[in-house]
């Protein structure tokens, strides 16, 4: 289980440099100097779009299109996103999930409400589910399967262990800093809200040990990923030195689009308002995003300043009461892809977020491939990969003073020097789909099956056991 040494390789920007084996580099390698992809790869995802967006669908849905394009045959598993239980005829049928061409299989899952933190969704604890996994790993006799991290995957850890496949998990939420963050992370509220949802933060950690327990190995997209599996109580030896890291699609996301349709997106998330200054958050419009920072900081800046938020989320019902020219916000909370987001990245002044609690921040990434600044929270993902005065404008986290400065000074800059548009967009090249998924594959060469497996098959089919039960008071 130890992945023993490795030879670092440089990337040209901050974040987490990949590793590989010792001599897999010739071994490993095609003719072009890529890294050649498995046979054969089954990927679940408790995200895709539409049925669940977020930054996780939108990197496993790029990381799946990379993996055909390399010659991998590659079957998908998600959930139906129709919540079990909740919802009968018509309205149970579930959404046509997009479809990425060359995918063997698109196969979905029965589906519950995450538990505690009843925003999201996963799959369903379930015999069945675990029985289609079973008969879909025995039937196409994958080389790897990838996961990511939620709550029921020891659903896929104990299928994965019982066909003796390996499994590799990534990792790419902090639930714990989005309990911190969110006052309604539990339904229950108040005080009795809070505990529970620390004991659902415990619980989490607990989930990470047990997955390691089955022989699943982790991979994390960042630096802060690392760092929760470690406090989690997860051995190094289960995770991977690097990390998967950040990730642009640098072809959608550019500076190179038409200026019409530029201009007439600017039109629209400006209302026509002359000389705007137009500032995007782009991703899940929540609580733990700090989202209500932004539209209070949109009142103290000056009156040229315009918010548009792009996305949907909990908090869109209230803000849309506000969406409007006189009060400078722009939120329709209508569902975007993304060559619209694209769009509206190219066609703003900066991009903004105050969340501290991304891992990665792929919103940033994107920003700054369009050539626009990025203006954050100096905290977690931004931190790690922003670097402030070249392609960004860090501000010290919920401080309001920090924030009204660093707007100020980023307004003034204009396209000199680094932030020209190309000059930007050259700052986020290491972090191409080609990269990330050459870091992907390097630890895909790690992956090895379970070994001491008895033992492991018991311990895990226990803890499988003991969660079936448990699910059936909190799922």
């Amino acid at each position: 289980r130890e992945f023993g040494d490795f030879v670092r390789r440089p990337i040209a920007g901050p974040g987490c440099a990949p590793a590989m084996a010792p001599g897999a580099g010739s071994a490993a390698t095609g003719s072009k100097g890529k890294i050649e992809a498995p046979s054969t790869v089954l990927i679940y995802s408790h995200s895709w779009l539409p049925g669940q967006v977020d930054g996780v669908a939108i990197r496993m849905m790029a990381h799946v299109k990379e993996l055909v394009k390399r010659g991998c045959k590659v079957t998908v598993v998600t959930p139906d996103f129709v919540v079990w239980g909740e919802l009968t005829g018509e309205a149970a049928k579930p959404p046509v999930q997009q479809a990425i061409p060359g995918v063997v299989e698109h196969v979905v899952l029965e589906t519950q409400r995450t538990p505690v933190y009843r925003k999201n969704l996963c799959m369903r604890y379930s015999l069945r589910n675990f029985n289609t996994l079973v008969s879909l790993i025995n039937r196409i006799k994958p080389d790897i399967v990838h996961g990511t991290q939620e709550a029921s995957i020891q659903v896929l850890a104990t299928a994965c262990l019982m066909c003796d496949v390996p499994l590799v998990v990534s990792v790419h939420t902090d639930v714990g800093q989005i309990a911190a963050r969110d006052q309604n992370f539990s339904t229950l509220g108040g005080t009795i809200g809070r505990i529970h949802a620390k004991i659902a933060v415990a619980c989490t950690s607990w989930g990470y040990r047990n997955w390691a327990l089955s022989g699943s190995s982790f991979f994390a997209v960042s630096e802060q990923a690392k760092k929760l599996l470690k406090n989690a109580g997860v051995s190094d030896h289960c995770v991977y030195p690097a990390c998967w890291g950040p990730m642009v699609d640098r072809e959608t996301f550019c500076v190179d689009m038409p200026l019409d349709k530029v201009a007439e997106e600017r039109a629209r998330l400006t209302f026509g308002i002359e000389d705007a200054f137009l500032m995007a958050y782009v991703g899940r419009v929540t609580a733990e995003k700090d989202v209500q920072f932004l539209v209070d900081a949109l009142k103290r800046a000056p009156k040229n300043v315009v918010l548009a938020l792009v996305g949907s989320g909990s908090m869109v019902e209230e803000l849309k009461k506000l969406h409007g020219k006189e009060n400078r916000l722009h939120c329709s909370g209508d569902f975007v892809g993304r060559e619209q987001v694209a769009l509206s990245l190219r066609a703003c002044d900066c991009c903004v977020s105050a969340s501290t609690m991304e891992t990665i921040g792929l919103t940033a990434m994107e920003s700054v491939s369009c050539g626009t600044p990025f203006l954050a929270a100096n905290a977690q993902g931004f931190a790690e990969h922003m670097e402030h005065g070249k392609n960004a404008r860090l501000w010290e986290p919920h401080s309001e003073e920090s924030f009204d400065k660093e707007l100020a000074e980023l307004m003034k800059c204009g396209d000199k020097d680094n932030w020209g548009r190309e000059a930007l967009r050259a700052s986020m090249a290491w972090a191409s789909l080609d990269d990330c998924t050459d870091r992907a594959l390097q630890g895909y060469l790690l992956t090895k099956r379970a070994d001491k497996y008895s033992l492991r098959l018991l311990v895990t089919m226990f803890f499988f056991a003991l969660n079936w039960c448990i699910s059936w008071f909190v799922g």
